[in-house]
């Protein structure tokens, strides 16, 4: 009676209006004041570009940066975490508003790649349509937008000004070519058979009576000149603004700051003007299918290529976005007066290390509130912009611009596939982590056949569970293999651990990097000046000046990266003698799922007993599982959450997912692909992804999945070729895989990366891996040991495979959502009778006073 009337007390208390001093209270986000834009004048933005400039490394990221770990999964969010890092495409993935001219691409008004394909008629080079100015490049039904008329060949069906190649790009995906052939589009796989993205109408025209005409071939050769022109200046444009980008993130204070700056925005309007040129020629007549990919491709820009008002009012939107992103900070558990705690440094270290359910369950729930719910507007009205990306590029929703770069009419399709081939493995896996967590939190919190609450996984958003490895080991007795005292032991420096790196990759037959590599990069933290530490490597697009940047610490985990940093030197090496439109990865997956193969092969005890860091040879199978898991609980428990991530994403810009119900949707699909739910009850009040850092920042995740898959395949197919994974074999399984001083491995992966971009991905691994498609069959094999060690110890256990709905994650109702669900049929937990009376009646008189 006595607490009854304690807690009667306490809520008439709060019901009067007395007040109680705590900073948990749901009051709205601040709104940030309001400064100008540097570029437009008298335009107001937020201060979010300047919380950009003074991190340029989280806006636009290196070339190519790795996490610090060999790009592996292991790191979260926020500074540090673009994961494997961005390719040098995406850091211009963000615009400037600011003026553009207009040029034309060619001098002769009558050349058949000009505006005006018209007066080409006499030569027989197919009718155009006359609805379109050819001179202007303005289609005018297209709303002003550049379009280039389809080609329709005498015989087939004439261009039609009313049917949906009017209100559409050429080469639009989701329109049908004009022909007898339907369905066709550039983004089909281009490898399969009669399909080729890159000579569209050679069904429908004659080529000889083209090839063989004199005038043609003249213009072609000037359209090849005109394309070299562009593509020195282009390189020396490039140059420029990495130089400058080097010498801030190197040297970082306000001077470099500013030229860094002046010179993205410079490269940016460059890349705009090629883009607009490339797109006004008439592709049609263009039968060299390395030329035309060539053209597509710089005709594609991304958000730079909208007008400049819906251009602004995009990098307003991010800089929005990342501004509340930027500033989220919550208060510390049980500390209503410490209220400084940021994702980085703090919470990520609580979400590691703690094990107190509610400091978790608090920290998760305060800093997805703080981080995401003040971005939802924000957010939505960003699904608007994607949709005229999309168009501007050539792509009919935002949906399929989000999976442009992978050159597929079945991206999603296909990944879905890909992962029912890893889904076995990671539900087992799944299994045995939930019954170690279930023990270890008991089993009033964790059910045995529900999906785990996310915030119990070491990470803030479930996507690696490495942090828990102290409560997740098979066998704790058998410890991991960690060679850093041998390293310091044995005099090991930073330029030892690139020259070790060096001679790997020599002794598989590549290049070596030569003094300037050493002179120019930076390898540890210089004691003068301030340098930005994220590793990463750098093409300064001039064909022979490559760096790296990393401030190398000793130990195993740098050992790695340094491998896998030069990796992406060797790569630049490779493919150094394409145009600059090619020098990248077949994919944005390529460049990090290479670094990732060499470094499961240095990570392996027989590499480290051949440089001498490792005595003995561990065989006992503990031994392997430990290891195994390990890579399992970073590898394969990341990848259904990236391909949730990315998948939402398609969703919501393509319109199949709702607005209104989009932050049920994510919960709907991490439950789907991951069997992960949120700690507490969720609702469409709450917009919980705008707490990773890789939304409001609007870069694509997908390709982390793609990565982690093609790592496996290309390291299959180098060990097979080298002799060292023998299917079968128990002697030979492929986790024990070494490539080093295996030439015929070196061989395999030199032909890979000496394509580039040049030609589709599908291509790529067609041609050296004799593997036309992203396979997770390799991940399987690598794993086979642990998955049925897995498989045994769920048996032995009777433990649940796979997982059940047991409840609702999110509700649309914001009355459903003010409440937190600490126990109950939701998680399990029961807090008490009396401590849930006490949470409702303050829930109550909360809501009665803010209303």
């Amino acid at each position: 009676m006595h607490g009854v009337s304690a807690i009667s007390w306490l809520g008439l208390w709060l019901c009067l209006g007395l007040t109680w001093a705590s900073p948990q209270l749901n009051l709205p986000t601040p709104q940030p004041e309001i400064f100008y834009n540097g570029y437009t004048p008298n335009v107001a933005t937020t201060p979010a570009q300047l919380t950009a400039d003074r991190n340029r490394d989280q806006r636009y990221g290196p070339p190519y940066a790795d996490d610090g770990g060999g790009g592996g999964a292991s790191t979260d969010d926020g500074s540090d975490d673009f994961r494997y890092g961005q390719t040098y495409d995406e850091r211009m993935r963000i615009g400037y508003a600011y003026p553009m001219p207009r040029v034309n691409f060619s001098d002769r008004a009558d050349s058949p790649f000009s505006g005006d394909a018209n007066q080409y008629a006499n030569h027989n080079y197919g009718p155009i349509s006359s609805t379109t100015d050819r001179n202007s490049g303005i289609d005018p039904n297209a709303n002003g937008r550049y379009s280039d008329v389809p080609y329709s060949a005498p015989g087939n069906r004439n261009y039609n000004p009313n049917d949906q190649y009017n209100n559409n790009y050429n080469n639009n995906p989701n329109v049908e070519f004009v022909g007898g052939v339907n369905n066709r589009n550039r983004f089909e796989n281009p490898f399969l058979s009669n399909q080729d993205r890159f000579n569209l109408n050679q069904g429908y025209v004659d080529r000889q009576r083209y090839q063989q005409d004199r005038r043609y071939q003249q213009e072609l050769e000037k359209l090849r000149t005109l394309l070299v022109e562009s593509d020195q200046k282009g390189s020396l444009e490039c140059t420029a603004n990495v130089a400058a980008q080097w010498n801030f993130e190197t040297n970082v204070n306000d001077f470099t700051q500013t030229e860094a700056l002046n010179a993205q925005q410079r490269y940016v309007e460059f890349q705009r003007i090629t883009a607009e040129q490339s797109k006004r020629i008439n592709k049609d007549l263009i039968f060299d299918r390395r030329l035309y990919r060539q053209l597509m491709l710089q005709s594609e820009v991304g958000p730079n290529a909208l007008p400049l008002d819906v251009l602004d009012r995009y990098n307003r939107l991010l800089n929005e976005m990342l501004f509340l992103y930027n500033s989220a900070g919550v208060c510390a558990y049980q500390q209503p007066f410490q209220c400084d705690l940021h994702y980085i440094p703090h919470l990520k270290d609580i979400m590691a290390k703690s094990r107190d359910w509610d400091e978790l369950q608090h920290t998760w729930v305060e800093y997805h509130r703080k981080a995401g719910r003040g971005m939802r507007d924000s957010y939505e009205q960003l699904i608007d912009v994607m949709q005229e990306v999309a168009y501007v590029n050539n792509v009919t929703n935002g949906g399929e611009y989000w999976y442009l770069a992978y050159e597929s009419g079945n991206f999603r399709q296909d990944m879905d596939i890909v992962w029912e081939q890893i889904r076995p493995l990671y539900e087992a896996l799944h299994a045995y982590v939930r019954r170690k967590l279930r023990d270890y939190y008991g089993p009033d919190r964790i059910n045995r056949i529900a999906p785990i609450p996310s915030h119990i996984l070491g990470n803030m958003f479930g996507q690696s569970w490495s942090n828990v490895l102290d409560i997740l080991i098979p066998y704790p007795g058998r410890k991991l293999i960690d060679v850093t005292p041998r390293m310091v032991e044995q005099g090991y420096t930073p330029q030892l651990m690139f020259q070790l790196a060096e001679e790997f990759f020599t002794s598989i037959n590549m290049s070596a990097v030569g003094p300037e590599f050493y002179q120019n990069s930076v390898l540890e933290q210089p004691l003068d000046r301030r340098v930005l530490c994220e590793p990463s490597a750098w093409d300064f697009c001039n064909r022979h000046d490559f760096r790296v940047k990393i401030c190398t610490d000793i130990n195993q985990r740098s050992l790695i990266s340094v491998h896998h940093e030069m990796a992406h030197i060797q790569y630049f090496l490779q493919y150094r003698h394409l145009p600059k439109i090619f020098r990248n990865g077949a994919n944005p997956a390529f460049h990090q799922a290479v670094g990732d193969a060499i470094g499961l092969s240095v990570s392996t005890p027989k590499h480290l007993q051949t440089l001498g860091l490792l005595q003995r040879s561990l065989d006992e199978s503990s031994y392997d599982i430990n290891y195994l898991f390990t890579m399992a609980i970073d590898k394969v428990a990341f990848l259904p959450f990236a391909l949730s991530l990315d998948n939402w994403r398609y969703d919501v810009f393509s319109g199949n997912a709702n607005k209104r119900t989009m932050n049920c949707h994510y919960w709907n699909m991490r439950e789907k692909y991951s069997g992960i739910k949120p700690p507490v009850l969720r609702s469409e009040k709450d917009f919980d992804l705008g707490a990773k850092y890789h939304i409001p920042a609007n870069i694509p995740y997908i390709k982390y999945f793609f990565s982690t898959v093609l790592q496996f395949q290309l390291y299959r197919a180098m060990c097979r070729e080298a002799g060292q994974y023998v299917p079968g074999d128990t002697r030979k399984p492929l986790h024990k895989c070494d490539i080093y001083r295996q030439p015929a491995a070196g061989n395999m992966l030199k032909k890979l990366m000496a394509k580039g971009a040049s030609q589709p991905w599908q291509e790529v691994l067609e041609e050296t891996l004799q593997e036309g498609r992203l396979d997770g069959s390799a991940l399987r094999e690598y794993f086979a040991p642990l998955e049925e060690w897995l498989r045994l110890e769920n048996l032995r256990t009777n433990e649940y495979v796979g997982w059940n709905y047991d409840g609702d994650y999110c509700k649309r109702s914001i009355e459903t959502a003010g409440l937190q669900v600490y126990g109950g049929y939701y998680n399990g937990a029961n807090q008490g009778s009396t401590l849930s009376i006490l949470i409702l009646m303050i829930c109550s008189c909360l809501s009665l006073r803010l209303s």
